[in-house]
């Protein structure tokens, strides 16, 4: 009979805070303006929820199954920081820009669900507890996958953080979106390091990325937070026409 691990309750707590926070982004982008930064943030929350009910799911039952396996690595370690840097390519360039983005995060979220639904599975590795790695043992393509997505996704919340607190300080403007954008960085570099530490250290997968996972979620929420403040939500429009601009 499948029991309930203790450390499982570390990745419920991410699935809980990611899920509500969820809930909220995509309620306020139905709401109000429909602020497309809000839906792309709301679905990489969502994307980490899924990740992280895969890893309770595979807790209770013990073992990890071809699915779980597959599910997780799409949603988590490869899908959910692009759509983050896809949200912040929406929050500080114009729409032109970002609407090129979302074109190839759509391309990468095809082929990555290709990639994952037909890569062969190492049926002796889901017995493991991480479980997830099944689909990376007989196919690089996972892995790679999920270095281009990371890495293109990591460029743009802390390259656009960075862009937009200079810009956003030299002209003295929208103090509570550049807070809010860097919190937005630091909640992804937090969640990448505990990615990092139990990939180097080969410590439980519970170890370090939920608490790191659960941690980040709440910056990145707070930095959400601080970009719907009155204040800047009243100075980015009156100051649109001087958002940061990306020729083309």
């Amino acid at each position: 009979m499948p029991v309930f691990p203790v450390l499982t309750f570390l990745p419920m707590s991410a699935m809980i805070l990611a899920g509500a926070f969820a809930i909220v982004l995509l309620n306020r982008y139905v709401s109000t303006r429909r602020r497309p930064h809000e839906l792309m943030w709301g679905i990489a929350f969502v994307l980490f929820a899924l990740a992280a009910a895969c890893q309770v799911y595979a807790d209770v039952n013990g073992i990890w199954s071809p699915m779980t396996a597959r599910v997780y690595y799409l949603t988590g370690p490869i899908l959910n920081v692009a759509f983050l840097g896809l949200g912040t390519m929406y929050l500080i360039f114009s729409r032109r820009v970002a609407n090129v983005g979302l074109l190839i995060v759509l391309l990468l979220v095809a082929i990555s669900a290709f990639v994952l639904f037909t890569v062969p599975i190492d049926e002796a590795a889901l017995k493991q507890e991480a479980g997830w790695k099944a689909v990376t043992t007989m196919s690089t393509a996972p892995r790679l996958l999920a270095i281009i997505t990371n890495s293109l996704g990591t460029l743009l919340v802390v390259g656009g953080a960075i862009w937009s607190g200079l810009v956003f300080w030299r002209k003295r403007i929208m103090k509570s979106r550049m807070i809010g954008v860097f919190l937005l960085a630091g909640g992804t570099l937090v969640i990448a390091l505990g990615g990092t530490i139990t990939g180097i250290t080969g410590l439980r997968n519970h170890d370090y990325l939920y608490i790191t996972m659960a941690i980040g979620i709440l910056i990145m929420f707070a930095g959400y937070l601080q970009t719907i403040r009155p204040e800047s939500v009243a100075q980015a429009s009156l100051k649109e026409a001087e958002r940061p601009q990306v020729a083309g």
